[in-house]
């Protein structure tokens, strides 16, 4: 009697099966952590974001966060 693992591929077939679960679980892990490249409209280094947070810390005044926005959407 033959005992087939993975899908009858033998042992071969057990560790691509092995290595398929733990990427998948990799790349789950890093999704819900935020690591991955679907996070990059969060990069710290945005420069709205960064002017959002010095006008949200009172660094800047309105007028100042309103032109110097409109100089970053105009650059793009």
């Amino acid at each position: 009697m033959m005992m087939g693992y993975g899908f009858g591929f033998g042992m071969f077939g057990l560790i691509i099966n092995f290595l398929l679960i733990v990427g998948v679980i990799y790349l789950v892990i890093k999704w819900v952590r935020g690591d991955g490249y679907m996070n990059t409209r969060y990069n710290d280094n945005n420069p709205e974001r960064i002017l959002d947070e010095r006008f949200a810390r009172g660094e800047i005044s309105e007028e100042e966060y309103y032109r110097m926005k409109s100089i970053l959407r105009d650059r793009n």
